[in-house]
């Protein structure tokens, strides 16, 4: 699994574990440890772009996010995955797949 595909599990895995929850960037970003915060906007904005996220805004400044269907179709696709080299035999970074 290459290093896109791992940050794009730990994000994927964290939406998918809210149950369909909304949840903006910012606390987001603090689950995931992302820093700085302002990145985590960016990556969101991508992966909303490439249909993994939904996207809802509740006025000026509170974008929210939420795992899509595609983005659980690719998270179950990344798990399927082998893992790199240098993480066999260490724990996943998060194994939650309830929603999926």
């Amino acid at each position: 699994m290459n290093r896109y595909n791992e940050l794009k599990l730990q994000v994927l895995s964290l939406f998918a574990s809210t149950q369909g929850e909304w949840l903006g960037p910012n606390e987001a970003a603090e689950r995931l440890d992302f820093f700085p915060t302002r990145s985590a906007w960016t990556y969101f904005k991508r992966l909303w772009s490439f249909g993994l996220l939904e996207r809802r805004s509740r006025g000026r400044g509170t974008l929210e996010y939420r795992i899509s269907e595609l983005g659980r179709a690719r998270l179950r696709w990344i798990r399927s995955q082998p893992l790199s080299p240098r993480f066999r035999g260490t724990k996943p970074v998060s194994d939650t797949r309830e929603g999926i």
